[in-house]
């Protein structure tokens, strides 16, 4: 059995700017903190407002939560550790457990974009199922915390976090816009308007790059319809319709060609820009290029690698 040094296991590259590791300010509210401010603000305005203000639209001053102006948001992870038990083919009593991660960490600020490569069984979608908390939480070990909140222990990321997966599940009869507006439905507050709803569709329209495209039907194999990375723009749309903080993909590049990989890590760009952190798996060489090309001083990568073969329960 081939064992690599610890050293091999994990390599974390800086920003290009070389920028230290980001440490929360002495008296920065963490995010429960700001989170708890906004309640109590909403709780004490609605006490006074009478039943004929109940169907209004009230806005929360953010300058009267006392918080300061710039409070960045960073995602850390701390030797997390995963694994799982597998029961023998042949006989009942005999288990053998398997180690999917062993002992990774790193973070990640709003405004990055984390990309996860390795070869194939690695554990990359392991380690974005962990932080997106998609795995049990019993076979977890470390700690994920946002803002110095640990996260594992709570819903709170589930809340405020978004996860596109693989596989684009789109309704074929829909337009781009009616497949976001349907999104916007479900996801954004009922006592938000339709007008302020369709506001926000179209701001997310151009944000995606999907204008043109707004009023064609989603297609399927028997009917033509958007492009492939037109799909995949809708697919992130729909799941950031709400405006997450965290945002989790996975092979958001699977099964596009260079063009329309471009096109969707541009997106993805600008959404990182707007102050959410992004993490991504299962990139190709190719794809990290176009990242590396079209995302500039915005790119922050973590490289890492597991053991190409078996590893048995006891770490060496």
């Amino acid at each position: 059995m081939m064992n690599l040094p610890m050293s091999a296991r994990k390599i974390t590259m800086p920003c290009v700017m070389e920028e230290p590791p980001y440490i929360l300010p002495d008296g920065s509210p963490t995010l429960v903190e700001l989170l708890k401010d906004c309640d109590s603000f909403r709780k004490e305005g609605s006490n006074s407002v009478t039943k004929s203000d109940d169907t209004s639209h009230h806005i929360i001053d953010i300058d009267a939560l006392h918080v300061p102006p710039a409070v960045p948001f960073v995602l850390a992870f701390n030797n997390l550790e995963y694994s799982v038990t597998l029961r023998q083919r042949f006989g009942f009593s005999s288990t053998s457990v398997k180690t999917l991660l062993d002992d990774v960490s790193g973070e990640a600020c709003d405004g990055d974009i984390l990309a996860v490569l390795g070869a194939s069984g690695a554990g990359k979608s392991t380690l974005i199922d962990a932080l997106a908390g998609r795995v049990a939480k019993e076979s977890l070990r470390g700690s994920v915390t946002l803002n110095g909140d640990n996260v594992l222990q709570s819903n709170l990321l589930k809340v405020i976090s978004a996860y596109v997966m693989q596989d684009d599940l789109l309704f074929p009869m829909l337009t781009v816009k009616e497949t976001l507006m349907f999104a916007s439905e479900f996801r954004l507050p009922r006592s938000l308007s339709k007008s302020k709803k369709m506001e926000r569709v179209e701001a997310l329209i151009d944000q995606l790059g999907l204008r043109n495209a707004a009023d064609t039907r989603i297609g399927d194999e028997g009917h033509r319809g958007v492009s492939g990375g037109e799909r995949r723009r809708v697919s992130i749309g729909m799941d950031i319709i709400h405006d997450p903080i965290v945002l989790f993909l996975d092979e958001p590049t699977s099964g596009l060609d260079s063009t329309n990989a471009f096109m969707v890590v541009q997106v993805l760009k600008r959404i990182a820009q707007s102050g959410s952190i992004q993490s991504i798996t299962q990139l190709s060489k190719w794809d990290c290029l176009w990242i590396t090309f079209a995302c500039g001083l915005f790119f922050r990568i973590l490289f890492y690698f597991a053991l190409l073969f078996g590893r048995k329960n006891k770490r060496t």
